[in-house]
């Protein structure tokens, strides 16, 4: 991102946070520019039609403005994201599961699992480190030397949508449908949102790791690098389907009423 887009997206977000009543006095004593400069991204930002004025020092953010900070935003976190994941790479001793039975002193390949890290022998990774404490098979060890990228491809959601209770609830379900599901998906974290998701979660005899703030731990879940199964029951999907587009998440959404 541009220099002069960062600088935008900080006009942006000081005018989300105060609107309508902020000056331009106040946006340049905020992120320590001169008014001159403020004055001149303001007008660059209503002729985008990112904001718009409603007179004496009154900006409120248009529905593209809104789109374009979430947008940013989005760029931003990942971003974040990856500088993080840089900078944990030089810590000097880092925890990791055994993937197997691992000696002290031994090298082994990191990788990653439903948001964990994991070491191994033999599972090649570009990733490789050093072992200073080993441990048995799914303990956590010590690692260090760290050399390569672990690799963390973004996760993928399968949306269920399951009917309301105003349409049948659990009672017209199609068990069979998810249970396929379940089944091609053992890896993934399981979500439920909404009252009838969880009974039916419980008819399946499945305990949802993401049951309180689901959107947040889908999103958190995925750029971990796990693959979701959420259970949404009704309309509910519309939200989750939003927040995955605003953040990039490939999905599929899948219908599991009977009568479908």
């Amino acid at each position: 991102m541009k220099k002069r887009n960062i600088t935008e997206f900080q006009i942006l977000s000081e005018i989300m946070r105060k609107q309508p009543h902020i000056k331009q006095r106040e946006i340049a004593e905020a992120l320590g520019i001169t008014v001159q400069g403020v004055s001149e991204h303001i007008r660059n930002l209503l002729r985008k039609g990112y904001i718009t004025s409603r007179g004496r020092g009154k900006y409120v953010l248009t529905e593209k403005g809104i789109w374009v900070l979430k947008n940013w935003i989005s760029q931003f976190r990942d971003y974040l994201e990856e500088v993080n994941r840089n900078i944990y790479r030089y810590k000097d001793i880092w925890p990791a599961i055994a993937y197997e039975d691992i000696e002290d002193g031994e090298r082994v390949y990191l990788f990653m699992r439903r948001g964990l890290l994991y070491a191994s022998k033999y599972v090649k990774a570009p990733s490789t480190a050093e072992v200073v404490e080993g441990g048995r098979r799914g303990e956590d060890i010590a690692i260090t030397n760290i050399e390569g990228i672990i690799e963390m491809e973004k996760g993928k959601v399968t949306v269920i949508r399951v009917p309301p209770r105003i349409n049948g609830g659990s009672k017209n379900v199609n068990y069979h449908l998810i249970r396929e599901i379940l089944d091609r998906n053992r890896d993934a974290v399981v979500a439920s949102m909404g009252t009838v998701s969880y009974v039916v979660s419980q008819k399946l005899k499945i305990t949802p790791e993401i049951r309180f703030a689901v959107l947040e731990g889908i999103v958190k879940a995925c750029e971990r690098g796990c693959n979701v199964v959420c259970l949404v029951t009704g309309r509910m999907t519309e939200r989750v389907v939003k927040v995955l587009d605003s953040n990039r998440i490939k999905y599929t959404v899948l219908d599991a009423t009977k009568s479908s």
